[in-house]
């Protein structure tokens, strides 16, 4: 699976140094402290904002997927189209990496993606770009809903 790709890539470029964390920073990369928060002073979102696992989109658009609420996120989509995890986040991963982000029409903070997928079923994601301060984590909604039309 491609996020077990990443995830693995990134692990053994971080113990191989290939991320140049090991370097001193040029002059020209230098961030101020100011602007990065530490680890222990982001609070762990908890209840529908929760993140069940992150995904991004062809674009590079950070796209959690949350626990959500009845007409969003992960609980949204195992009430109304439910399916397996593991067939769901695939799904969900194909289509951010393969189909392109387009505005939806009726709220201009949501993008719609479809792909089709290997079996010929067009797959929908709808996701918010909109953060929301309720979540204590600084990171958009994210996954409406997503499902197999």
């Amino acid at each position: 699976m491609k996020i077990a790709r990443r995830l693995l890539v990134g692990v053994t470029a971080a113990s191989l140094g290939i991320l140049g964390m090991s370097a001193a920073p040029s002059q020209g990369a230098a961030i101020p402290k100011t602007s990065v928060p530490s680890a222990a002073s982001v609070q762990a979102p908890t209840g529908k904002w929760k993140v069940r696992t992150t995904f991004f989109a062809k674009d590079g658009s950070d796209v959690p997927l949350r626990e959500g609420t009845d007409s969003w996120g992960y609980k949204h989509i195992q009430q109304r189209h439910p399916q397996p995890d593991t067939s769901l986040y695939g799904w969900i991963d194909e289509t951010l990496d393969n189909g392109t982000p387009k505005p939806d029409h009726n709220d201009p903070t949501k993008r719609v993606v479809r792909w089709r997928l290997a079996k010929g079923v067009m797959f929908r994601v709808v996701f918010s770009e909109k953060v929301y301060s309720d979540s204590h984590d600084g990171r958009p909604r994210g996954i409406i809903t997503a499902f197999k039309e």
